[in-house]
């Protein structure tokens, strides 16, 4: 007679989120034969070891009647083990939208990312879609529709205040990395004083970084310079051709087209000493919480983009164009070293960014005086990849 005894063992994540595939383990055991034990770690190792259950099944099973029931069992140990394989960390094949919010090279990596294929390098299955501006990225990130975006720590901040619960997982860069472009006649910050600026959207980085320049040299936005929000980067560089606005903060490659057009670069936002999270990426902490697998795949997908962009820099051209709808190899060029000026190889989030955020918005706003930097930001997934040496193996060196 033949008794089968099947055992079948998941083994949850250890602290170190290091996964320990299931693993299948039977004993048959007759007059005639030993126990036999088979383990597979892996997921091939356990379809294996379980198409060995299923021949020893067919072999020891050969009396009149038990043929059926043999087959019954040996279907049922494939569908079992089959459902419980996984990728590691991933419970089901989820589909997520990812969203980018300005013609600007910092916002490339999510173009580099999708185009040459790194997130489905990391596994993920992600679509990328464009919605202008900051604010309105961040909504719909609060609201579940898009599950990481690039926005700034003004808008975290202004959503963290009023009970939301977005937050940035790191940082593409810590630095208002804006060139107010003005017109001819404007030769000073000053002399903006009664003329209108642009920015895309209120509470946007544009907005918070003109506002900054205009604070430090004694301007106060809106009283002495009436500020009007256009929409994305394109619009802005329109604006300010078409002498609708006098300024506008941009970034390459409207700053080319702007030059071309004619008009001045009054500041460098980037040498202005102003720390400020330009663009992080920015998810909610439910999301982590529920997907942090995904979340810190997304970052390794990110760093890979980085590197990608420094190593393969005729590919990210192409990319650059198709995203900005360009085709002067200057614009290109300048966009490119743009973003080797601006962006963080390893994407810590910087508390500092996010304390000028606060006492900015202190000035009308006093939840924000209650606040601490560490409500905003996550860096634990960075700094986990840091600890497994993820930046230092990528680069060949400590980035």
């Amino acid at each position: 007679m033949v008794e089968i005894a099947l055992f079948a063992v998941m083994a949850l994540p250890d602290l170190n989120e290091k996964w320990e595939a299931p693993f299948l383990a039977y004993a048959m055991v007759d007059r005639s034969c030993p126990a036999m034990i088979l383990i597979g770690r892996d997921c091939f190792g356990v379809l294996q070891a379980t198409l060995c259950v299923a021949r020893e099944l067919m072999k020891k099973v050969t009396l009149r009647g038990k043929l059926v029931r043999a087959r019954f069992i040996c279907l049922a140990l494939c569908l079992f083990v089959l459902g419980a394989i996984t990728v590691p960390g991933f419970a089901r094949a989820e589909k997520f939208i990812i969203a980018w919010s300005a013609v600007s090279a910092l916002n490339s990596p999510f173009w580099v990312m999708n185009d040459a294929g790194l997130l489905k390098q990391e596994g993920l299955d992600m679509e990328l879609v464009y919605i202008a501006s900051s604010p309105t990225v961040a909504r719909a990130t609060l609201a579940g529709d898009i599950v990481i975006s690039g926005a700034n720590s003004q808008v975290i901040v202004d959503v963290g205040l009023n009970g939301g619960d977005l937050v940035a997982m790191g940082a593409i860069t810590n630095v208002v990395a804006f060139y107010i472009m003005a017109a001819p006649e404007i030769k000073t910050v000053t002399d903006l004083r009664g003329k209108v600026v642009g920015v895309t959207r209120f509470g946007a980085s544009t907005d918070f970084g003109m506002r900054m320049l205009l604070s430090k040299y004694g301007l106060e936005a809106a009283k002495d310079v009436p500020f009007i929000q256009i929409g994305g980067m394109p619009e802005l560089a329109a604006a300010l051709s078409q002498k609708t606005v006098f300024a506008a903060p941009m970034s390459q490659p409207m700053v080319y087209l702007a030059q071309k057009a004619g008009m001045r670069m009054l500041a460098n936002l980037a040498k202005e000493d102003i720390p400020f999270m330009h663009i992080g990426l920015t998810t909610s902490k439910r999301w982590i919480r529920e997907h942090r697998p995904q979340a810190k795949a997304f970052i390794r997908a990110y760093g890979r983009a980085i590197h990608f962009m420094h190593t393969r820099k005729e590919q990210t051209k192409a990319i650059f164009a198709k995203y900005t709808k360009i085709n002067d190899m200057g614009m290109l060029d300048g966009s490119l070293q743009y973003g080797y000026d601006f962006m963080e190889k390893i994407p810590f989030v910087k508390a500092q960014a996010f304390q000028v955020t606060l006492d900015q918005i202190a000035r009308t706003n006093p939840k924000a005086k209650q606040a601490k930097p560490e409500q905003f930001f996550d860096n634990s997934l960075v700094q986990e990849l840091v600890d497994e040496g993820f930046f230092t193996k990528l680069w060949g060196k400590k980035p």
